[in-house]
């Protein structure tokens, strides 16, 4: 368990919160027993609130999915997606699906559209899906071939370079999104929570006990995204950043700068865990 000590309070009597952090949970690598079984043990955890940092399941289910957490849980769910929810689909179509879950649902909501989300008087909780977007590393070296080129519509049938161009702006918009969010969050609280799912930065991408190198950084971190939030991490010491993501798979639990954390849920498929309850106060 995680604490984020929150130092402002104005006199006034601390507000706690309980955050469940969850990612990489790929419910379709479970059956529909177990998915529902997983869901119940997260909600039975009593959280404030619960956060999905991306590959819940796929583009057949994931909006399933998150309709039966809306049933369960009795806090709001925020999530972002990741790239396997986009899997057998395609971008346009999940978005869709989720902005209007979104807008209908009690307590699940997808967080690039609901914007800023304040968790205490001085905590506020921000997030956008990301992308591995071919910054870091040596994508044109590198031999990796992601599912995605085969699952996902937008990337089925292109060739290497233009793979480049559509997940680079896939990258870039998500970096858009946050460079507009982050001055409002950070005018509005000293602590902020950026969910998102692919890290951000080479030092948080680790698999099996090793760090990404350059053939495996073009897909496993999003580098336009660690641009933005090093700059507006850079220019105020007296806010801190707390990243919290997934995607790789492998732990990770570095801070880049003395007021920027980054925790990587390590998950195997098929064994979903709970990877922190973080207590904001």
């Amino acid at each position: 368990m995680s604490t984020i000590k929150n130092s402002k309070t104005n006199g006034e009597k601390k507000q706690t919160i309980k955050l469940l952090w969850a990612t990489d949970i790929h419910l379709d690598h479970l059956s529909p027993e177990q998915g529902a079984s997983f869901i119940k043990e997260m909600a039975e955890q009593k959280p404030s609130v619960a956060v999905i940092t991306g590959d819940i399941s796929t583009a057949e289910t994931v909006d399933k999915w998150l309709l039966y957490m809306d049933r369960v849980f009795t806090c709001p769910v925020y999530f972002v997606l990741g790239n396997h929810d986009y899997y057998h689909g395609s971008i346009e179509q999940v978005r869709q699906k989720v902005r209007q879950i979104t807008r209908y649902s009690q307590r699940v909501r997808w967080l690039p559209e609901v914007g800023l989300v304040s968790l205490t008087p001085n905590t506020v909780l921000i997030g956008c899906d990301g992308w591995g977007d071919a910054r870091l590393g040596d994508f044109d070296r590198s031999d990796t071939k992601m599912s995605d080129y085969i699952f996902i519509k937008e990337l089925v049938g292109l060739d290497r370079p233009q793979i480049k161009q559509v997940i680079q702006s896939l990258g870039k918009d998500s970096a858009n999104y946050i460079a507009r969010a982050l001055p409002e969050a950070m005018n509005r609280a000293q602590f902020i929570i950026i969910a998102t799912h692919v890290p951000p930065f080479a030092e948080a991408c680790w698999h099996q006990g090793r760090r990404g190198d350059a053939k495996w950084l073009p897909n496993y971190t999003c580098g336009a995204i660690g641009e933005v939030i090093q700059e507006m991490a850079v220019s105020s010491m007296y806010h801190q950043f707390l990243v919290l993501c997934g995607h790789t798979h492998g732990f990770a639990d570095v801070h880049i700068l003395p007021n920027l954390h980054i925790k990587v849920g390590e998950v195997e498929y098929g064994k979903p865990i709970v990877q922190d309850i973080i207590t904001v106060y």
